[in-house]
């Protein structure tokens, strides 16, 4: 459940630092939202500018380093302003992106964007938007449409309004975001009047609101909740969870406080973020505050912290999960694990050895499939050989379904066959066994129709079904001699 988009954390951090350098920038007023997004760890216009402040604590020959740096970042950008005074905008950005070392050319594209005027502006973000879609592509285009933000929001979104769906998507939300980084409520009012004209049904624009709402809680919590509430149903709950891990981040007890005043999902959803974010430092507070809640979801507002804390202290998470309710404990068991195992190393065995420590039930069912999917990427023979000296029940049969969820086991359908007969559940031994059969006769039909003909995993009607499935019905496997990384289980 933490797990993220690696495409969409790459940009939001991307237009994070484009928007936080040229703002930052600007000096006095913003120095104190700098200082906020350093310690919730994003990088602030400070951190950038500071690296020829750093240099001169280095040697005298790390000076002269730093100098030659700065000398060749301030001619490529100087270039690069020549190309595009003589209308050569392709050239421009192209002398800048295809320069070696990844922070001069930041630093470069940086001082060469600052600078630009609207119409150059646009010129750029019709060049950059014929670029092939990655890392190089959204830092250019987040830092032009902060740029653009500075220069005239209300022109810039007009501009991108006539663009392609994805320019205008997160355009709008990069200008939007700068825009609210300086005048909140000006960019709030302008969201609020597109939503009533344009609706609200469209991924856009709840990442734009989540946006403009994180701004102006960073200069003015009050009024950012104010306008939050008043949103549609379809934005408000983003909004007002950003809203929510933003105040987390200076002062949880008052976001608790905040979230009391919600309802329902809303409410949950804010309490679980509160857990989350104040549990990556302080998890025991953040635990026994989550503890103390009276309200419905409380022990998943709990998971949370534990989530944070098994990774950092296995042995107190494992103590305190031990001393839970039965109930309780069986609820978050798989989500605690899957944290726990994914640290990897003598972690996952540690945590594959408890779940087999406890008592037979939903949690223990769920928590062995989770250890084993997570086990089986890093090594998959000690799950192998761990999952199959476990006894015959519930746990085991969902930790083979695991199993057999693995490429490289899927792979060897000799193996994920041997692996199918081993379940004891009656319905799903037979589905996973059919499944596993199906990619057997497509790679090795000899020897998977001598398997057919002595399985009691299959009825007569089962196996005639399978025998007379045409080739390309098959589930194609890799062929005799691939051999996937899982072990039989005997």
């Amino acid at each position: 459940m933490k797990i993220a988009s690696v495409l969409s954390t790459l940009i939001a951090l991307l237009i994070g630092v484009a928007g936080g350098y040229l703002i930052g920038q600007k000096g006095g007023d913003d120095q104190d939202a700098g200082a906020k997004k350093s310690q919730s760890g994003e990088t602030s216009s400070s951190g950038i500018g500071s690296l020829a402040g750093a240099s001169k604590s280095s040697s005298t020959n790390s000076k002269s380093a730093n100098s030659s740096t700065e000398a060749s970042g301030s001619n490529l950008t100087a270039e690069a302003k020549k190309l595009m005074r003589s209308g050569d905008v392709t050239e421009a950005m192209k002398m800048i992106l295809n320069s070696p070392g990844s922070i001069g050319r930041m630093e470069a594209l940086l001082d060469f964007v600052k600078e630009l005027e609207s119409d150059e502006v646009e010129s750029a973000i019709d060049e950059v938007g014929k670029m092939a879609r990655g890392g190089d592509m959204f830092m250019s285009m987040g830092l032009l449409m902060s740029r653009y933000a500075e220069i005239d929001p209300e022109k810039a979104l007009k501009f991108v309004g006539t663009r392609d769906r994805m320019t205008r998507g997160w355009g709008t939300s990069s200008i939007l975001r700068t825009w609210a980084s300086k005048d909140p409520k000006a960019a709030a009012d302008h969201l609020t009047k597109q939503m009533d004209s344009e609706g609200t049904d469209d991924w856009s624009m709840r990442r734009t609101a989540s946006s403009v709402a994180s701004e102006w809680a960073k200069q003015d919590t009050n009024a950012a909740l104010a306008w939050a509430k008043g949103l549609p149903d379809e934005v408000k709950g983003d909004a007002l969870g950003n809203i929510i891990e933003q105040i987390t981040t200076d002062d949880p007890l008052r976001a608790a406080e905040v979230a009391m005043g919600f309802e329902g999902e809303q409410q949950e959803r804010s309490f679980r973020t509160i857990a989350d974010r104040w549990s990556v430092n302080e998890p025991e507070k953040a635990l026994k505050w989550a503890e103390g809640l009276t309200v419905e979801g409380r022990v998943g507002v709990m998971e949370e912290a534990l989530e944070n804390w098994v990774r950092e202290d296995p042995e107190s998470t494992v103590a305190y999960l031990d001393k839970m309710e039965a109930s309780e404990r069986d609820s978050i068991m798989k989500e605690v694990v899957e944290q726990w195992a994914r640290t990897g190393g003598d972690a996952t065995v540690d945590a594959a050895n408890w779940v087999a420590s406890q008592a037979d039930g939903e949690g223990k069912v769920d928590a062995t499939g989770e250890v084993v999917g997570q086990w089986m990427r890093s090594d998959p023979e000690a799950a192998s050989e761990w999952l199959g000296a476990q006894p015959v029940g519930d746990a085991r049969d969902r930790g083979v379904a695991s199993l057999l969820r693995d490429r490289s086991v899927r792979e060897d359908p000799s193996t994920s066959v041997a692996w199918a007969d081993t379940i004891s559940d009656d319905k799903m031994r037979s589905e996973y066994v059919e499944r596993s059969a199906r990619s057997w006769l497509a790679s090795d039909r000899a020897s998977a129709l001598e398997y057919l003909e002595a399985s009691e995993s299959l009825s007569a009607d089962q196996k005639t079904k399978l025998i007379e499935l045409p080739a390309d019905q098959l589930q194609r496997g890799r062929g005799d001699d691939f051999r996937g990384r899982g072990r039989r289980p005997f």
